[in-house]
């Protein structure tokens, strides 16, 4: 099965976790550029503004999703839902993906209604899902989730 990896991280929580899944799965991996370019102190603005709710900006992919088997995407959490780098590249490849599984990392626990509406943006139930909550990152105690989330997939 050929698997792509596709992740947005403004903190790099996100990024720990698609490279896990990636090395895991022996997989293609890519990161979602946002051409806004937010950091710092404007990602807790853009986190709580009505801007997480719109698409934005994002650089051109390498990797074309339709050329996959499977598509990983995953996004932080931004005011319960998915980033506006994630909701971009779900609203411009709606219709390409073959099959999804998804996985976000928050602060808080809104993962399944954030799973929810990248469902219904993507356009494609996913085989699997992931929440990670932060504190489990710095902990350490996401592994074993992880290995789970693995374990569906394969």
């Amino acid at each position: 099965m050929k698997i792509l990896v596709a992740y947005y991280s403004s903190t790099g929580n996100t990024r720990k976790i698609a490279e896990e899944v990636a090395d895991a799965l022996e997989c293609d991996i890519e990161e979602i550029i946002d051409l806004d370019d937010i950091s710092g102190a404007e990602i807790k603005h853009y986190e709580t503004d009505d801007i997480s709710q719109k698409p934005t900006i994002i650089k051109e992919m390498k990797n074309d999703p339709a050329d996959f088997d499977l598509v990983i995407i995953g996004t932080p959490i931004w005011n319960t839902t998915m980033s506006a780098p994630i909701r971009t590249y779900l609203t411009q490849n709606q219709g390409r993906f073959n099959k999804v599984a998804f996985f976000c990392t928050a602060m808080g626990i809104y993962f399944e209604g954030t799973f929810m509406a990248m469902k219904e943006l993507g356009g494609e139930i996913p085989i699997a899902t992931l929440g990670v909550r932060a504190r489990e990152i710095v902990t350490g105690t996401y592994k074993s989730k992880v290995k789970e989330f693995i374990k569906k997939i394969q």
